[in-house]
């Protein structure tokens, strides 16, 4: 476990010129990778005009590409039809620009009924899986998230073996109101890709914040342990959440912030 990187919304940048401040940014200060998310709420734009450009000459790598809220199991099949396009877009723009880790939301069928769930995402991701190991893409999805059946514990991982996780573990407390301990303790040799953000709460009045990382209750030298345990290889990625680290004149603070507290539990 020895690369760091953090996330750039896509939709906050308008053309190269503005990924490329990430990707400097990324490199003074010493971190191995840039994740581009894609939010399809508000379009996504896969032109390679405006990505390739931000990664040359620079040791930075892309180091995953993200697309949500996207149902990727619909039951209109046109619109289902119109996610797969978009999915070969995305698939066929990580492949052009290098990236080798891609992942995407479950999609939800039908909110009764979790067994058509199951089956109708494992025949999507399995389509997508086999387009993906030909490019030399893993693959992962959210779980807890919004746009997304699993928010429950064992409820996919045991019948699609094939499934990787992208695990974040404020999602796990907040999305799936559970332990993300014990979720890393249960499938950690799934986590093909992995958030770190960061959350304290206090009292019983809901009250929380979602403080840099390394400043909150999560304990990072056991997350990060437990991957260790199970010989995770993959990419730690900062993600500057929450009413104040989420705005885009803060990430930068938060990202700086934040590698100094990960980096100590890292070979890099």
């Amino acid at each position: 476990m020895k690369k760091l990187g953090f996330i750039v919304e896509m939709k906050d940048c308008k053309d190269a010129a503005d990924l490329r401040r990430w990707v400097d940014l990324a490199q003074q200060q010493g971190i191995d990778g840039v994740e581009l998310l894609f939010n399809s709420k508000c379009g996504v734009d896969f032109s390679l005009d405006k990505i390739k450009p931000a990664f040359e000459n620079t040791p930075v790598e892309p180091a995953a590409c993200g697309l949500w809220w996207l149902n990727t199991i619909s039951p209109d099949p046109d619109e289902r039809a119109a996610v797969r396009r978009t999915m070969l877009e995305f698939l066929d723009m990580a492949e052009a620009i290098g990236c080798r880790m891609a992942f995407f939301n479950t999609g939800e069928y039908d909110p009764e009924d979790p067994d058509k769930n199951i089956a109708e995402f494992k025949k999507e991701y399995l389509y997508y899986k086999d387009i993906a190991d030909k490019k030399g893409i893993k693959l992962a999805c959210y779980l807890g998230h919004g746009g997304n059946f699993v928010h429950s514990r064992g409820i996919l991982l045991k019948e699609v073996p094939e499934f990787n996780i992208k695990l974040d573990p404020v999602g796990i407390m907040r999305n799936m109101k559970d332990d993300p301990y014990e979720i890393m303790k249960r499938y950690a040799n799934r986590i093909a890709h992995f958030h770190a953000k960061d959350i304290f709460r206090y009292g019983d009045d809901g009250w929380e914040i979602e403080p840099i990382v390394g400043m909150g209750q999560l304990k990072w030298n056991v997350m990060l342990g437990m991957l260790w345990n199970v010989g995770y290889d993959g990419y730690i990625i900062i993600e500057p959440h929450g009413d104040v680290w989420a705005e885009p004149e803060n990430r930068w603070k938060h990202i700086v912030l934040a590698k100094r507290h990960l980096e100590q539990y890292m070979i890099r």
